[in-house]
């Protein structure tokens, strides 16, 4: 048994590594905690995204001017016991000073904050817009030039990382695909579960190679042993929530695949729809429970707004599937692209009412470019015509800017997850008399219960309850969004409840 090497290679990994940020360090972790702290009690947007006569421009320099001596006043509170990273000395030091004189530490800081939303989308949630609009602000040429310093520093990833430590050629070692690799608990051909002495066995096998690694490194470049060793890890993280995240599209893929056939409509489990399929008012895709303000991509108000067969809607899903499955293979360089366009100095922002709040509308040419690139390799790769419209929302009232974006793409995994999660364990929580009884009584058969789950999502998941008729890219994201908002009027409902569903973001609300 080894490890996972499914499409790792050296070379794979070292186009992967230039958009893979390296793990924080000590120093970092607690540089994080101050300006988490400084954010959570800002009110920056609040102050800043308004409509006011009062000279904007003032507004955001009072704001970031207030926000870095707050971030460093905190700074010098909370790193009292931090002489191992030998922080104690330099927050006194700042705290004691203008903000412009602590340039270096202040940029450090707010990388750090932006480094580690790509390393954990699910943190910093009620933060990280409020960090990038700060920023974003900042870059702007004339408050740079009130403020007198900068704020930005290019993202830490772990190949510019490695070059400058004269360890470039790490990411060329035939070792590390076996450092890095994620280690499966089931065969990749067969699918069957491995033993436990199989893992274990895998398992050591990447130990020793990451041992292997970090003191061949440590010992004839710059690194140290524990940057090493955090290089490393770095890596292998990156490929782990990769593949979580793109694990449930793909058994969304097989199921969709498994459980129905293009060209036969079986009657009570048909995906065809109508214009007038489903009534009630449409669910738009708001941002405000992330910290943002409001999000682009309201829904329709009719709810489902496509016209298609059951052929042309399995295709329609199929590659809506595929599309979002490449996405998730690439959210890092996405992440990435999109932290350049919004610190962009060449593109600014406008502030408008989208139906959702003022929004900041910003183009996003990186994002834009990149996810044109992902379509056209989707289309191409389908072997069919595309079904729906091609457009990609981006910078209009729909999807605002690249925040908006990129958010909207973290929330595959967890709407597709507990969808994954509900109809393979099904077997599982059935095995209780009491939950056979229920779903004999209200569903005749566990497979008409799956069928039935499934159908309504492939069909009502999808039904075009997003802009554009819901058939354009970020509309069919936007349709499953609202899906999920009615799950609790569903028959299906209290099944989903006694197989242990608590929702579709679980407990990633919480910092």
């Amino acid at each position: 048994m080894k490890a996972s090497k499914e499409g790792v290679s050296s070379k794979s990994i070292k186009d992967f590594c230039s958009t893979v940020p390296v793990r924080l360090s000590d120093r970092e972790r607690i540089l994080l905690n101050v300006l988490h702290n400084a954010l959570e009690v800002s009110e920056y947007t609040d102050n800043v995204d308004i409509v006011s006569r009062r000279n904007k421009a003032n507004r955001i320099l009072q704001g970031i001017l207030e926000v870095c001596a707050i971030t460093l006043g905190l700074g010098l509170c909370g790193t009292g016991d931090s002489n191992r990273v030998g922080l104690n000395v330099e927050m006194n030091k700042a705290a004691k000073e203008e903000p412009s004189d602590n340039e270096a530490l202040l940029q450090e800081i707010f990388e750090v904050g932006r480094r580690n939303k790509i390393l954990n989308p699910s943190k910093m949630r009620s933060t990280y817009g409020k960090l990038m609009y700060l920023m974003q602000d900042a870059q702007a040429s004339s408050v740079a030039r009130g403020l007198g310093f900068s704020l930005y520093k290019d993202l830490v990833m772990v190949q510019p990382y490695l070059q400058d430590h004269g360890a470039g050629e790490l990411l060329d070692d035939g070792l590390l695909p076996l450092a890095v690799c994620p280690v499966t608990t089931a065969d990749e051909k067969t699918g069957e579960k491995l033993s436990r002495e199989e893992i274990n066995t895998a398992v050591q096998q990447k130990r020793d190679a990451i041992d292997e690694l970090v003191d061949k490194y440590a010992s004839t470049t710059e690194l140290s042993e524990e940057n090493a060793r955090r290089v490393i890890d770095s890596i292998a993280d990156a490929y782990t929530v990769v593949a979580s995240n793109v694990r449930p599209v793909v058994r969304m893929l097989e199921l969709l695949e498994d459980n129905f056939v293009p060209n036969e409509n079986e009657e009570k489990f048909s995906l065809q729809l109508s214009g007038k399929s489903r009534g009630g008012g449409g669910y738009g895709y708001g941002m405000g429970r992330f910290g943002f303000g409001g999000g682009g991509g309201g829904g329709s108000s009719s709810g489902a707004t496509l016209t298609h067969d059951h052929t042309t809607q399995y295709w329609f899903v199929w590659q809506t599937l595929k599309l979002w499955e490449h996405i998730q293979k690439n959210m890092h360089s996405l992440w990435v692209a999109a932290d350049d366009d919004l610190l962009s100095t060449s593109c600014s922002y406008s502030l408008w009412n989208t139906g959702q709040g003022l929004n900041r509308v910003q183009n996003c040419p990186k994002v834009a470019r990149m996810m044109h690139n992902y379509l056209s390799y989707v289309q191409s790769a389908a072997g069919r015509p595309w079904v729906g419209l091609s457009v990609v929302h981006l910078g209009d009232r729909d999807v605002p800017n690249a925040l908006v974006f990129i958010d909207k793409y973290t929330q595959v995994p967890r709407i597709l997850q507990p969808i994954v999660d509900f109809i393979d364990g099904m077997q599982e929580f059935c095995s209780n008399p009491k939950i056979q009884v229920y779903v004999a009584d209200n569903f005749t058969s566990q497979e008409k219960l799956r069928k039935k789950v499934l159908a309504d999502y492939f069909k009502h998941g999808f039904d075009g309850s997003g802009d554009d008729g819901g058939s354009c890219i970020d509309g069919r994201l936007t349709s499953s969004w609202n899906w999920t908002s009615r799950i609790a009027k569903k028959s299906y409902h209290h099944a989903f409840l006694m197989s242990g569903f608590q929702g579709f973001d679980g407990d990633d609300w919480k910092e």
